[in-house]
């Protein structure tokens, strides 16, 4: 994975590593069903992501294109069932990111902040409408924005 994150510890660099997993989790599953296009839409952005990004974001999409498809259906599987709860889970662990973004140089935690929130937008238009323009659900709709998610601050 990047360097950016080595100092981390072991569960703070796996939050970062699977934050793209939680924040389409979040969108796609929003209105009760992560439908295919969604899950295939998510393999193709990370994989995408693998080349457009910069500022070690590369490595971090590469290591999680690796194994993208069985870090998705491990992470639908545990899950809990109700859509409630399953949006709170997925909220928590999108705040868990908050104070490990504060640990991250701020080129790299503000890239990372705005490489998932370009995640969001992405997923949340790949189900239905015409060329996926006005197919957000208003349940995505809700969580599009990332309010739970911190934008990084330059330290003064």
């Amino acid at each position: 994975m990047s360097n950016h994150i080595d100092h981390l510890s072991p569960s703070e660099k796996e939050l970062v590593r699977l934050s793209p997993l939680y924040v389409s989790a979040l969108i796609a599953g929003a209105d009760g069903d992560f439908s295919s296009d969604e899950k295939q839409r998510t393999f193709e952005l990370v994989h995408i992501k693998t080349f457009s990004e910069k500022f070690g974001l590369k490595d971090l999409y590469s290591s999680l294109d690796a194994h993208v498809e069985e870090d998705l259906r491990k992470l639908i599987a545990q899950l809990p069932k109700a859509q409630a709860d399953r949006n709170n889970f997925l909220v928590a662990k999108i705040e868990a990111l908050n104070p490990v973004l504060q640990k991250i140089e701020f080129a790299y935690s503000h890239r990372l902040y705005k490489s998932l929130k370009e995640f969001a937008h992405y997923i949340a238009n790949a189900d239905g409408g015409f060329w996926s323009m006005g197919s957000v659900s208003k349940a995505e709709e809700e969580f599009l924005p990332l309010d739970m998610l911190n934008e990084p601050q330059k330290a003064e």
